[in-house]
């Protein structure tokens, strides 16, 4: 089943490469559905946890939401809250809109969630949010509780093949890169390990690094790459990083927020916010998309190897 879907996910991106570099079309390639705002933690860096003033999208507006994003051309999904496992109504839960995507005709799904709940939807891949080792990953997404252990347990309990763990970078954590990267290379469940930066969404703070700060750290990543084999970070992405050449805002990605369609992120048209984007992500799609050697190894690597 995986070697079926991989080639058509590898069919589908050499359609959009020729799409895109021949024809000049800029239709997205990937899609992000936000399903809820709510959220059981209370991260530093976040302002969506117990929102009350946002509903969480019904089953049959995440139906449209799906549609909309799969008429796009978009056949690459990520769902994303708040907490996307908090997401329920009436029978339905997370993995209903995973069978209803698949059923759609979407042809990878990822689940970004912070790991407290167990693993246990089919979706294609997890990126599970670790900001530090226990200590500091629990003040900075818990406010001191303990949820490090539990993250951990579900990671362990779980069978799935593609569970990969997102690592923002900020001021309280980016002393403890190099340890972390050595803790995660223990755990055999876990696939990768991918780097972003704190973006500044809700304003400077004090987790905040600005471009001076950010250097120093990419070229600790780039060397750290040699040792670390779960970094999936590209070594092209990074060296983009360093030299702040990645095009910002992309057009590569699409947002479907609270029914409201959105280019690249919701913050789209805040220049800050922009100028100082830490999602790197974007940066690895735009460099597979200039047929980046180490990129697009870094790319299939997502994929799950049975």
């Amino acid at each position: 089943m995986n070697i079926e879907r991989n080639t058509q996910i590898i069919i589908y991106s050499i359609s959009y490469f020729l799409k895109r570099k021949i024809f000049g079309q800029k239709d997205p390639l990937i899609g992000g559905l936000v399903i809820n705002e709510r959220c059981n933690l209370n991260c530093k860096q976040c302002r969506v946890s117990n929102r009350k003033d946002i509903p969480d999208l019904s089953y049959m507006e995440i139906r449209k939401g799906l549609r909309t994003l799969y008429d796009r051309g978009i056949r690459l999904l990520y769902i994303e809250g708040g907490e996307p496992f908090l997401w329920t109504e009436n029978k339905y839960q997370l993995g209903n809109i995973v069978n209803l995507a698949r059923r759609m005709g979407f042809l990878w799904i990822s689940i970004y969630t912070n790991g407290t709940f167990p693993l246990d939807v089919s979706a294609d891949s997890f990126f599970v949010s670790l900001d530090g080792l226990k200590k500091t990953n629990n003040e900075l997404r818990a406010r001191g509780r303990n949820i490090f252990d539990k993250i951990i347990r579900n990671i362990q309990k779980s069978s799935h093949p593609n569970i990969i763990i997102n690592f923002t970078i900020n001021q309280k954590n980016e002393c403890e890169i190099e340890t972390f990267c050595e803790e995660m290379e223990t755990i055999k469940q876990i696939k990768g390990i991918f780097f972003n930066f704190h973006t500044p969404y809700y304003g400077y703070d004090e987790l905040f690094l600005d471009t001076r700060a950010k250097r120093p750290i990419i070229r600790r990543l780039l060397l750290l790459k040699n040792k670390y084999k779960k970094i999936l970070n590209s070594k092209t992405a990074l060296e983009n990083i360093l030299n702040n050449k990645w095009e910002r805002p992309s057009d590569i990605c699409f947002i479907y927020a609270n029914n409201n369609l959105y280019k690249c992120c919701r913050a789209i048209g805040k220049s800050d916010v922009c100028k100082n984007c830490g999602y790197l992500m974007y940066a690895e799609i735009e460099n597979v998309l200039k047929l980046s050697r180490n990129s697009i190894i870094s790319a299939i690597n997502y994929l799950p190897k049975k």
